[in-house]
């Protein structure tokens, strides 16, 4: 399992994306956390054991984006070093370029490739980053 032991914690508002993110990682041996508002993600991320990787959808209810909890995520020493990527089904051509100038380590397009998802998130913990579909 290319995931094992790997915690990667989830921003995701839509039940159903959570539901098929969480199964895909959770398949591969990772550890996963889910928060679906992203109003408490900075609380949760400091009550639990290291977070290898953070995934970000970018639309979030409350008029809260992606980007509001990146800043807050950010914003903390102890978090500022987890890598964080965005999941979305948002537009690619706007919000990819906002991403990467953003510190966003790369940007993953819903719905998910089942058997790519996994080799993207393997490879963005190995330290790369991943900007299109087209990379696995």
């Amino acid at each position: 399992m290319i995931l094992s032991n790997k915690h990667i914690f989830i921003v995701e508002d839509n039940a159903a994306n959570a539901g098929v993110i969480l199964t895909t990682l959770q398949m591969q041996g990772a550890h996963t956390h889910f928060d679906r508002w992203g109003t408490h993600t900075v609380h949760r991320l400091k009550d639990l054991p290291k977070i290898d990787l953070i995934l970000m959808d970018l639309m979030l209810p409350n008029k809260v984006s992606g980007y509001d909890v990146y800043d807050q995520i950010k914003a903390i020493p102890e978090l500022a070093d987890i890598p964080v990527v965005v999941v979305s089904a948002s537009d690619a051509n706007i919000e990819m370029t906002k991403a990467r100038d953003k510190g966003f380590k790369g940007y993953i397009s819903k719905p998910i490739n089942f058997m790519t998802f996994p080799k993207a998130i393997a490879s963005i913990l190995e330290g790369n980053e991943i900007w299109a579909d087209e990379d696995f």
